[in-house]
């Protein structure tokens, strides 16, 4: 699929940064404390699997960064439906799978915890994508689709 990769590389560090803000957000506001509190906060955070796998990518390791994303897709992780579908599309590092690389996008479309980082992107790809597309492939991510909301019930 054209687009994919220039559309993936450009959003890659946009969501790692997004993420990074986003678990930052939701921590608790430190108390006033003194210099030692102020030394741990400084401490850096461990890595999230999308971390990693999101340097694994950018290090040029997309074959072992892929596994890792496909097992956060799966998990619900809609960063990683975006990436991984769009992946999906160009089979340049996994094999090309419209019908699931579609399902995702779409899957990512209805994103509501990363706010503007993931729904917005996946729409304007879905977009691009959707009238590329057979019949054949568009009913068969309708069905991966439904099964992946009936597995996630």
């Amino acid at each position: 699929m054209k687009h994919a990769s220039t559309i993936r590389i450009a959003v890659l560090s946009t969501l790692m940064l997004g993420a990074s803000l986003a678990a930052r957000a939701a921590e608790p506001a430190p108390a006033k404390a003194a210099a030692p509190a102020a030394a741990a906060e400084a401490a850096p955070r461990p890595d999230t699997p999308f971390d990693t796998a999101s340097r694994l990518y950018q290090a040029g390791k997309q074959a072992e960064a892929l596994v890792m994303l496909q097992q956060l897709a799966e998990a619900g992780d809609a960063r990683a439906q975006y990436l991984v579908g769009l992946d999906l599309l160009e089979g340049k590092y996994i094999k090309l799978d419209n019908a699931q690389g579609f399902a995702y996008l779409v899957l990512a479309t209805e994103d509501t915890q990363w706010g503007d980082l993931v729904a917005p992107r996946a729409r304007e790809a879905r977009a691009v994508v959707e009238p590329q597309l057979s019949g054949r492939d568009l009913i068969h991510a309708d069905a991966l689709i439904a099964a992946y909301k009936q597995r996630r019930k």
